[in-house]
């Protein structure tokens, strides 16, 4: 999970998929891809007050 604050609602999709981004480019995963895990879900999750908007993604 990566966790992304935003000022606004209309930034909450791209922050959302911004955090989902990181996690890949900085292969937060690789712990769990060498310890033999292989379905990884990974959660960007963004929020602005007590608005949230999630994106999901999976390991391949």
């Amino acid at each position: 999970m990566e966790f992304k604050a935003t000022k606004d609602d209309a930034g909450l999709s791209a922050s959302a998929a911004e955090a989902l981004k990181q996690i890949e480019d900085k292969h937060y995963d690789t712990d769990m891809k060498d310890r033999g895990i292989k379905e990884i879900v990974k959660y960007g999750i963004a929020f602005a007050g007590k608005n949230v908007e999630i994106a999901i993604g999976f390991s391949e």
